[in-house]
């Protein structure tokens, strides 16, 4: 018989620790569970990708409410191929135009800080930016038919961003820096407090404070004020970087030579141009500058092109946002909505007493008013007829904006931090 080892026997000492060990463990599984995406949110999917409403053919007479939610964390309607987006609180919903009820949702224990729908046409994604210890900086990108995760990316942000998008790219901007994604939500560039901790990467300005900014084709045109600007300044900047990996500054411009009113905004852009709204505060240095609030065109290049008088307050207002539809933009610069071209940002056509931009339906614009939507003609802004819309005394005033869009045969408003449904 070979050798026997007679077993080991284990000591209180030993148990004790075993034990010990298998507490922390388990303690600290708990941990990781209690912090991990499974245990702080909450994901219903839809079960099959519903229908693309058709086109409607003629823009309607008449708009009987359907239904309404919450939705503070947008300011105009957010729209997949076939549902509307609210985001309230910490929850994403997809809602079925014809009903409100939900498609699919998305929830975390954090709050919103934004959410957009972009790219209906191809990859119809959602994405619902969360704020945590380091700003607006966790982003979930979620499937717009059935809600599916998409992809998710994480970086410093700001306390507050700004979401925008071309049809390309979208552009997260917060007061000190800004990101660009693509629809795998890789990150295109980081610009701003970047500059600090990357040199020779970004353009040299040190302490930027950012204020508007909107992606226009392959290039993102900022609003912004660094060390040693007296007044603003328009930069236009590229997505994407070099081969290099540093940020394309394609101009920059002073906008202004003080900062002592509010500053402009970029309102729209496009790859042949970028339009800013001056409300006419500071002096720009111009011999023949109009008086009053103007849309100042520039060029890709941050070239000025032209400038054009409109009406509206000195500062635009930031309760609601441009809406890009059809071919045009609509702002709403809180006295009426001035109607730009989507490609060359030249204002077409202004339309006092509106509450706020407005969007394209079977060919015709339809503007918000108070107590009614008014349907215009979109070549001219002839107006055709209006349609009454009870908004439970919202707009009566008339300073608090609405935004109207168009999903099918669906009217859809934000009124503050309601979404409501009209068919």
């Amino acid at each position: 018989m070979g050798n026997s080892h007679p077993p080991e026997r284990r000591t209180r000492v030993d148990l004790i620790v075993t034990a010990v060990i298998v507490v922390l463990v388990v303690v600290g599984a708990l941990v990781v569970w209690a912090m991990s995406d499974a245990r702080q949110t909450d994901l219903q999917t839809a079960a099959t990708a519903p229908p693309t409403p058709a086109a409607a053919e003629e823009s309607p007479r008449a708009l009987t409410p359907v239904w309404t939610a919450r939705s503070a964390a947008t300011k105009i309607p957010q729209l997949t191929a076939a549902s509307v987006i609210t985001a309230d609180g910490g929850t994403v919903t997809a809602h079925d135009p014809a009903t409100g009820a939900s498609r699919w949702s998305y929830s975390r224990a954090d709050d919103l800080c934004a959410a957009l729908a972009a790219w209906p046409g191809g990859a119809d994604k959602v994405l619902a930016v969360y704020r945590n210890s380091r700003g607006c900086s966790e982003v979930t990108g979620l499937r717009g038919d059935t809600g599916l995760r998409s992809g998710s990316r994480t970086s410093d942000a700001d306390d507050d961003v700004t979401l925008s998008y071309d049809g390309d790219y979208v552009v997260s901007a917060g007061g000190t820096r800004l990101e660009t994604w693509g629809t795998n939500l890789v990150r295109g560039i980081e610009y701003g407090r970047s500059a600090l901790v990357n040199p020779g990467k970004t353009p040299g300005r040190t302490n930027c404070h950012l204020y508007s900014a909107v992606p226009g084709g392959s290039r993102v045109g900022i609003v912004e004020r660094c060390d040693g600007d007296l007044g603003y300044r328009l930069t236009v900047i590229g997505t994407d970087q070099d081969s290099d990996e540093r940020i394309i500054q394609w101009g920059t411009t002073m906008l202004t030579s003080t900062s002592h009113g509010p500053a402009p905004a970029i309102i729209g852009g496009s790859n042949q141009a970028f339009a800013v709204y001056d409300g006419g505060v500071d002096d720009t240095g111009e011999a023949t500058r109009p008086s009053g609030p103007r849309i100042r065109v520039y060029s890709p290049q941050a070239e000025p092109v032209s400038a054009h008088s409109v009406a509206g307050d000195v500062a635009l207002p930031t309760s609601t946002a441009p809406i890009v539809d059809s071919g045009v933009i609509t702002v709403w610069t809180g006295t009426g909505t001035v109607v730009l071209d989507g490609t060359s940002t030249v204002p077409m056509y202004q339309i006092p007493g509106t509450v706020g931009p407005g969007s394209v339906m079977a060919g015709e614009l339809l503007l918000p008013m108070p107590g009614r939507i008014s349907v215009r003609q979109l070549s001219d802004g002839r107006e055709v007829r209006t349609i009454r819309v009870d908004r439970g005394g919202y707009d009566t005033d008339g300073t608090h904006p609405v935004a109207v869009r168009v999903l099918g045969r669906w009217v859809v408003e934000q009124r503050g931090p309601v979404i409501a449904a009209l068919s």
